[in-house]
């Protein structure tokens, strides 16, 4: 008949569980074979405000598709026409924190030419303030992080440029490239981004 059993003591237990909770957490797991080229594209938003409702004002970077705000909260960032503290009448996007939604992603304008940005950053989105745009404005945007298809949590990255800023009519015209493969960064149009 044998003995009673041994159990370590739960300090060791516990020391080898943290170790493979630190490894877990400084293993870096390569994102999924990019499978989807880099799409750009034309989008057309009205002002969140003093436009008809069946008109769009937001935008899901992740799903390429303007977004209908009294339908779905699935949105990056929405459009509006404000008053800013000059007294003058300007366009912005409005990332979803200053809409009161979970803020995640953001938008950064950047002094870069459009055609020039070949790859998004992963830092400096502004997520809780609205970011002013005119014609000409080159803005970089990161969406709602998702779960990618390796486990990951990413975004899914584009750079726009607005072409329109309708102030009579509401509304803003701007170019978009968009890379459609989550956590890459590419914003070079027609290409497949490389495996990270």
């Amino acid at each position: 008949m044998s003995g009673p059993r041994k159990f370590p003591p739960l300090a060791a237990l516990l020391g080898l569980t943290l170790s493979a909770v630190g490894l877990g957490c400084n293993a870096t797991i390569p994102l999924a074979p990019a499978v989807s080229s880099v799409t750009a594209g034309t989008v057309t938003l009205w002002a969140i405000t003093g436009t008809a409702l069946a008109n769009p004002s937001a935008y899901s970077v992740s799903g390429q598709q303007v977004v209908r705000t009294d339908r779905s909260s699935g949105f990056d960032f929405a459009f509006d026409i404000q008053v800013d503290t000059a007294r003058d009448t300007i366009g912005v996007f409005l990332p979803r924190g200053t809409l009161g939604l979970y803020t995640s992603g953001g938008l950064q304008v950047t002094t870069q030419a459009y055609d020039s940005i070949t790859t998004a950053p992963t830092t400096g989105y502004q997520d809780t303030l609205p970011v002013t745009v005119k014609v000409g404005t080159v803005v970089l945007a990161a969406s709602i992080e998702q779960t990618c298809p390796n486990g990951q949590v990413e975004p899914y990255y584009a750079k726009l440029q607005v072409d329109t800023l309708d102030l009579v009519n509401r509304k803003i015209v701007f170019a978009i490239t968009t890379d459609p493969n989550c956590g890459y960064r590419s914003l070079v149009v027609d290409s497949l981004p490389p495996t990270h």
